[in-house]
């Protein structure tokens, strides 16, 4: 199996750039239930959440309660390099200033 490099975001710590299984089961695992995954910051870029949370983290302001990650995803899943993480860790950054 496959792992691929994503921005992990935890409640309660600062975003970091880990390797996972690049696998739907870990997936699962790691949001705490069925994933749904929502554009973020620009194509390519997918938050990748449980589906409870999908809609507030795209469009509402309340902090979410489990994590979820940020990866490349253009038909499949691509591991995100550490430019494109600090871009992305920037405009979280200003998002997660509006959260509740």
């Amino acid at each position: 199996m496959s792992t691929i490099s994503v921005l992990m975001v935890e409640p309660s710590k600062r975003p970091s750039i880990v390797s996972i299984d690049n696998d739907l089961n870990e997936f699962e695992n790691i949001v705490n239930g069925p994933l749904d995954m929502q554009p973020f910051f620009r194509s390519p870029f997918k938050i990748v959440c449980n589906v409870d949370n999908g809609y507030e983290l795209t469009y509402g302001k309340r902090k979410p309660s489990d994590s979820f990650f940020i990866v490349k995803h253009d038909g499949h899943f691509q591991s995100i390099d550490r430019t494109e993480a600090e871009e992305v860790r920037d405009y979280l950054k200003e998002k997660m200033k509006k959260w509740k």
